[in-house]
């Protein structure tokens, strides 16, 4: 674990320049905060170095060795001094920051929600037609990425209901999500496949979050219809992406721009916006693991009574703009069911098996 207490660091250690480095590579923030100490134990070396000089000697005790010691004790009490700090680092910090050279500190939190709030949610099919064995026809990805981004039946289909999904949803009190959800047996084939291949990963988010795993479920199936519909990468394969989380300034991974919709000022409209590749499912859900369940904006989400409750919670602390996304979620949880938490881990990076509704070449996707 890398200590961040300048005034504990040896002042002549090799490896700091690496560590401020790769701090400042995944939180330019923090790393702003680092070079500034520095520039301050720098500072303070200085100071020191000068005072020494203004200091009458005695040629019986001072030599080389002695100001080679003076030297050598000089920066390591800068480093120790800027360890505790004597105000020049933060004047430094807020100078820059103030002449915009970074985001301020408000800024930068403000990004961070900005990554999973106002997202375009929803591009897949209606859920009654679904990927059943006699509909399922396969597809290149370069041919059809397009498609895979522009708006569908689905959200035409689900605005209609909104009225009464919202009703429903304000006059139960109680959990009644059981009661009204779809019998395991009498699902279609491929909402049992779905269930089957992403109940694991989501109940890991959930234990890690304490989000829902149906509400994780629900969203996975809402973003990609079921795994018709995912974000395609620059190359037209499956970004894995199943939450439509955006890139961000922070996001040292790949990215795909995608041409979809946010709702803005109410009013439905087209926009292009990076957003991040995964190199798996399980990464996707574990990025969304720490995007949701360790954000004070969605308190709400892990402190409902139900998954219901905590979907309204989701839109409520403005991770949608579409103004019907509680109720699409509500809608989804109740045809998933009980959810089962058989199935490969959340850590597990084995291949999908050639039945999978996530294996290579599978007309799922």
């Amino acid at each position: 674990m890398m200590s961040n207490d300048l005034g504990g660091q040896f002042a002549l250690d090799m490896q700091g320049i690496q560590r401020l480095r790769h701090t400042a590579s995944r939180d330019p923030n923090a790393g702003l905060d680092e070079a500034a100490k520095q520039f301050e134990a720098l500072f303070v070396q200085m100071m020191m170095k000068s005072m020494r000089e203004a200091t009458p000697r005695s040629d019986l005790l001072h030599s080389q060795q002695t100001e080679f010691y003076e030297s050598l004790l000089d920066q390591q009490w800068a480093q120790h001094l800027s360890g505790r700090g004597i105000g020049l680092a933060e004047q430094l910090v807020n100078q820059l920051e103030g002449r915009g050279m970074l985001p301020g500190r408000e800024q930068a939190d403000s990004e961070i929600d900005s990554l999973i709030a106002g997202i375009p949610r929803g591009t897949p099919r209606v859920l009654s037609d679904g990927l059943s064995a006699g509909n399922m026809t396969s597809r290149e990805p370069a041919e059809n990425a397009d498609s895979a981004v522009l708006p569908g039946s689905f959200l035409d289909a689900l605005d209609l209901q909104r009225g009464a999904q919202r009703a429903a949803a304000e006059s139960s009190e109680a959990p009644a999500h059981a009661e009204r959800s779809e019998p395991r047996g009498s699902q279609p084939d491929h909402v049992r496949a779905f269930v089957d291949e992403l109940a694991a990963p989501a109940q890991a988010a959930s234990r890690a979050t304490g989000v829902p795993a149906e509400l994780i479920l629900a969203q996975a199936a809402l973003e990609t219809g079921w795994g018709r519909h995912e974000i395609p990468d620059t190359r037209g394969g499956n970004s894995h992406n199943l939450f439509g989380i955006k890139a961000g300034s922070r996001w040292q991974g790949e990215t795909t721009d995608i041409t979809t919709h946010e709702y803005i000022d109410g009013r439905r409209t087209r926009i292009t916006d990076s957003f991040r590749v995964y190199d798996s499912f399980e990464e996707a859900f574990t990025d969304y693991a720490g995007l949701i369940g360790n954000n004070p904006r969605y308190a709400g989400v892990v402190e409902a009574a139900n998954a219901e409750r905590a979907a309204h919670a989701l839109q409520q602390g403005g991770y949608a703009t579409d103004p019907a996304y509680a109720d699409k979620l509500v809608s989804i949880m109740n045809t998933l069911g009980p959810i089962d938490t058989a199935g490969p881990t959340l850590a597990s990076r084995e291949a999908p098996a050639s039945g999978s509704i996530f294996a290579p070449g599978n007309s799922w996707f």
